[in-house]
């Protein structure tokens, strides 16, 4: 399982990064030409909003994989260990589950959209809005994986404050 993990982590930066360098490329691109030829790429808006969505969601499942989202732990600090423990399970719970929702909701979405065409690329709108359940999956595997660390005592590695969100 761990290295199933590890291989889905890669692809999310594989993914990430990639979508985001193609969006910054692209955008550079567009800014330029619009300055030296005086003529703007139609379908450069399109990559662009397909690359930040796909960097977006994949960044924040590498963000919550290294356990980097912005936590306000002040009040669960103040807890002795033991409800801690159980407050912690009960938040990979809760996540994990509104994930689920947000796979079903997020795939009905998806598909709703499949007959939606891009002006210009004439490409489906499920190629951007896919990327919502997918994440989402993700996002719930981890949070079930977590809490079953943390039921069977295992600490939940959390990035320092600086390396947080």
């Amino acid at each position: 399982m761990k290295k199933i993990s590890d291989i889905i982590y890669r692809l999310e930066i594989l993914i990430a990064s990639s979508a985001f360098a193609i969006m910054v490329i692209v955008t550079i691109a567009n800014v330029l030409a619009r300055f030296t030829i005086k003529k703007s790429f139609g379908w450069a808006e399109e990559i662009a909003y397909m690359m930040m969505n796909w960097s977006v969601y994949m960044g924040v499942c590498i963000v919550y994989k290294n356990q980097g989202l912005i936590a306000i732990d002040a009040l669960v600090d103040r807890f002795p260990k033991k409800v801690q423990r159980i407050l912690q399970i009960f938040t990979f719970g809760l996540v994990g589950c509104t994930n689920l929702a947000l796979v079903v909701w997020g795939y009905q979405y998806a598909i709703a959209s499949i007959d939606r065409i891009t002006p210009m690329l004439r490409w489906s709108y499920i190629y951007i809005n896919i990327s919502i359940p997918i994440c989402c999956a993700i996002l719930a595997a981890y949070s079930f994986g977590y809490m079953i660390d943390t039921i069977k005592g295992e600490e939940v590695k959390e990035a320092s404050l600086e390396e947080r969100s």
